[in-house]
């Protein structure tokens, strides 16, 4: 077997990230060459022994310490010995693709599952290449990146789907505020990975995130969006959600003429407070809401869009004047009354409005 007196690795493109130089014996006095962007590893019976960066070494007992005392090296001439010499790529490899489909998460406010795709990009680069041949690598004598690409598939998805719902969650975003936050997502992604690219020897490097998609026949995203609607437009009327479930149910009873107009009213009231309190703590809620003001007796029907409507409770009748569907010229009718007025023409009515703050006075153009 002939004896090695140059050892190097031309590295034919940057998809190869290991190779296996196909000769152990070498020679003291041997010339090895690494370039730039390359390791080479010392192995002897499947243990590591020496490292070399970029440079041209001559090899000798003195620059191979530790294969020195494996092997016992004579201390002068040349003499031959047995090792692998493995050559690592430190080159940077960027735009890799991850995506996935038909990921499940759920929702952290409604916690309601969601059907999600996303995908996005990352670069990788072998930091410690004793580590990676040692636990990566094994027998085979060749990687190339798609290898790499295929072990940490799986890691950067999983990666993806446990920070997302918690990101969500932490920040208080949701699905539809989500494409504002891709770029502290992929980080907080980035960070929940490294650990799993570490392990091996491997620099996880910009990992970004191009898209996420909800399914939007999904009953649960038109849920979670339904939802969302809700929440926005009681955030504008200075209602929280749990004010709203009660209002919702007095509505629902007060309308059940056959109850009766003061059952329906007591009943609202009653069955809204139990209602909203199972939902408040369904819901977590930790704030008190404020007792409303004393609800009056009477019930109204209201004239809307040339068809009457109700009876309503007055609990009902503070909600319309607020989201006002309800104005001092809609005609209303109180239950046991004898005409048609304007609303602001009832006491009652009128002091709804008048507790309503007026608009901003106008700003002085001067």
């Amino acid at each position: 077997m002939p004896i090695i007196k140059s050892i190097y690795w031309d590295q034919p493109d940057d998809d190869v990230l290991v190779y296996l130089f196909p000769f152990k014996d070498v020679t003291t006095g041997s010339v090895l060459t690494v370039h730039d962007s390359q390791e080479a590893y010392f192995f002897k019976n499947g243990s590591l022994c020496d490292k070399f960066t970029s440079g041209r070494h001559v090899l000798s007992s003195a620059n191979i310490p530790i294969l020195n005392k494996i092997i016992n090296l004579p201390s002068g001439g040349e003499s031959t010995f047995k090792a692998n010499v493995w050559f690592v790529s430190k080159i940077e490899k960027r735009n890799l693709l991850w995506g996935a489909g038909g990921l499940r998460i759920i929702d952290p406010y409604f916690q309601i599952p969601l059907k999600i795709s996303a995908r996005g990009q990352y670069g990788v680069r072998i930091k410690d290449g004793g580590m990676f041949l040692l636990k990566f690598v094994g027998t085979q004598k060749i990687i190339f990146m798609d290898t790499i690409y295929d072990q940490f598939r799986i890691d950067v998805i999983e990666a993806f789907k446990v920070t997302l719902a918690k990101f969500m969650k932490d920040h208080g975003v949701n699905i539809n505020e989500l494409g504002c936050e891709y770029q502290s997502l992929a980080r907080a992604v980035a960070l929940e990975l490294e650990k799993a690219f570490s392990e091996y020897g491997v620099e996880l490097l910009n990992l970004n995130i191009e898209d996420i998609s909800f399914d939007e026949n999904d009953n649960g995203y038109r849920t979670v969006m339904e939802g969302i609607a809700e929440r926005v437009k009681l955030q504008k009327l200075g209602v929280d959600y749990l004010q709203q479930k009660q209002i919702d149910i007095a509505q629902t009873v007060a309308g059940n003429q056959g109850a009766g107009v003061f059952m329906g009213a007591g009943m609202g009231i009653g069955i809204g407070q139990q209602m909203g309190m199972a939902v408040g703590n369904a819901m977590n809620q930790s704030q008190v809401v404020p007792p409303p003001p004393a609800p009056s007796a009477h019930a109204y029907y209201v004239a809307k869009d040339g068809q009457t409507t109700g009876p309503f409770n007055y609990t009902v009748i503070r909600q319309m004047v607020m989201c006002g569907d309800l104005t001092p010229s809609t005609y209303v009718y109180r239950v046991g009354g004898s005409e048609w007025v304007k609303a602001d023409a009832d006491s009652e009515i009128a002091a709804i409005f008048s507790s309503i703050a007026p608009p901003p006075p106008p700003t002085n153009a001067d």
